[in-house]
């Protein structure tokens, strides 16, 4: 029965599906090569293949083996030929860079920032080579989108927000001329864009258009993950990991935006959706989510801290210190992939053809012309639309949830009223009843002390009684002992008489 359920999941999981399969084939071409090196060129292309399937759905470190090994494997292709000239093979030199851009973006993907600038600078080395031989090397849309966004991400970690802002226009354009911002299969890759996009204007002091595209990229992921995280039980582990991935950056950036404006409402209303949804999750996933739900929480209580809502601010921050009790580090960590609102408002030129690969895509001969002033007002449009639509709702679901807290306080008060009238009225029958039962032992003890008074007095009236016996007992003995003395001298003077007259009778 379970693995009828894990078949049935993994069934309405097509990514899952492609993943088996191309990873299956990268092992059957592995063992292949080393028997039959031909199978080289075949070995580099799905490896290629594989890591590009995986970062469409953001699985970073998953791709990392397979992804350097691509470089390798391209690299030595490329190599086996010579150094790059005018003969270097045009399908080595595509491949290899695709597998550079590969690895920059899973360095970027796992904030390995540092080394994916310094893979960038390896890849524009490369094409320096190639340009210097005329060899322009075709690249498929979403490679050119990911180099593009991998050099804006290094600019703008290092504070080069002009840089990054001219990159990721770039990203934006390729990815509308492509048509990939409309392709199921690369909605994270059309979120991720839009994200940049709204990262790199939020740092240039334009926080409406960063709205705008944060905006555009949550569209996005929306439409990927439906209401599927709502019951995350249904979904394999595989699926949920990769749908809660973007979760909470996203959402996180989505909150900070809208309250950096004044959307203050709207701002708290996708907060407490994150926190739902990842309390959801963190019954079926590992990893990070406790900890991004314990940062939600605490990007909630400030919010909530400065409109003066401080019982709920205190109720949030309880709750994430019971699910991270010492885990201020990991929420501090979480911090720091904040992007700093920008003081000023920057301005920037587009980049040079070269650098924005406007002329290196695999499909250009098909692509479309695309305005980015255009689409950036069709965007900032829609997403002013959708602030008219949402305030409201949004306004009137804070004031529901602070009357159910007032509510909640007013029904706690009362209940801490007639707690404290049943625990005084409990306070005082006890005391009555101590007082009562105080008022019998004192009773049983003046009883107590009137009986062992009698006592006493029993006992020294038998005292008494035994003295007064014992002297009218001596007094008696006294007495008799007198009259036997006073009959012994009378006895005695008799005798003595008597001795007296019979002598004198017989003198």
């Amino acid at each position: 029965m379970m693995a009828q359920a894990k078949s049935g999941q993994q069934s309405q999981d097509p990514y899952a599906r492609r993943s088996k399969t191309l990873t299956s084939q990268v092992q059957r071409l592995r063992g292949w090569v080393g028997s039959d090196p031909s199978k080289l060129p075949e070995l580099a292309d799905a490896l290629v293949e594989l890591t590009a399937h995986r970062l469409l759905g953001h699985g970073y470190p998953a791709a990392a083996a397979d992804g350097q090994d691509a470089v390798r494997r391209a690299g030595e292709l490329l190599a086996a030929a010579g150094p790059i000239g005018p003969y270097t093979s045009i399908g080595d030199a595509a491949r290899y860079v695709t597998a550079v851009v590969h690895l920059a973006t899973i360095q970027t993907g796992m904030g390995m920032l540092d080394a994916a600038g310094h893979t960038m600078e390896s890849l524009e080395d490369i094409r320096e080579q190639l340009r210097e031989h005329r060899l322009e090397v075709p690249l498929q849309p979403e490679t050119v989108i990911w180099a593009l966004s991998c050099s804006s991400r290094t600019a703008l970690s290092s504070g080069d927000v002009i840089t990054a802002n001219a990159y990721a226009d770039a990203a934006f354009v390729r990815l509308a001329e492509s048509g990939l911002g409309n392709d199921p299969d690369a909605a994270y890759l059309a979120m991720d864009v839009n994200r940049l996009t709204s990262d790199t204007r939020w740092a240039a002091g334009r926080a409406e258009e960063a709205l705008s595209f944060v905006h555009a990229a949550k569209d996005h992921y929306d439409g990927v993950v439906a209401s599927r995280l709502d019951e995350p039980g249904r979904l394999s582990p595989a699926l949920l990991e990769r749908l809660a991935e973007p979760l909470f950056g996203l959402y996180r950036d989505m909150a900070d935006r809208l309250v950096g404006i004044g959307e203050v409402d709207l701002g708290l209303v996708t907060r407490r959706r994150l926190i739902e949804l990842l309390r959801g999750l963190a019954a079926r996933l590992d990893g990070p989510i406790p900890a991004q739900l314990a940062a939600a929480l605490v990007d909630l209580a400030r919010d909530l801290s400065q409109l003066d809502r401080l019982e709920e601010a205190n109720s949030a921050r309880a709750e994430a210190t019971a699910i991270v009790p010492n885990g201020q580090a990991t929420i501090d960590d979480l911090a720091r992939g904040v992007i700093a609102r920008g003081t000023e408002m920057i301005t920037w030129s587009p980049l040079p053809s070269t650098a924005a690969y406007a002329t290196t895509t695999a499909a250009s001969a098909n692509t479309k012309i695309v305005d980015l002033a255009v689409l950036q007002r069709a965007w900032q449009q829609r997403t002013a639309a959708w602030l008219q639509a949402e305030r409201s709702e949004a306004h009137q679901q804070e004031l529901d949830i602070m009357e159910q807290i007032q509510s909640a306080a007013e029904h706690r008060e009362a209940e801490r009223v007639e707690a404290e009238r049943v625990a005084a009225e409990q306070r005082a029958d006890e005391e009555a009843k101590a007082a009562k039962a105080e008022r019998l032992e004192a009773e049983q003890r003046a009883r107590a002390a009137e009986a062992e008074r009698l006592e006493r007095k029993r006992r020294r009236q038998e005292r008494m009684e035994s003295h007064r016996l014992e002297v009218e007992r001596r007094e008696t003995e006294r007495r008799e002992a007198e009259r036997l003395e006073a009959e012994r001298l009378e006895l005695e003077r008799l005798q003595a008489e008597i001795d007296e007259l019979e002598r004198r009778e017989g003198s």
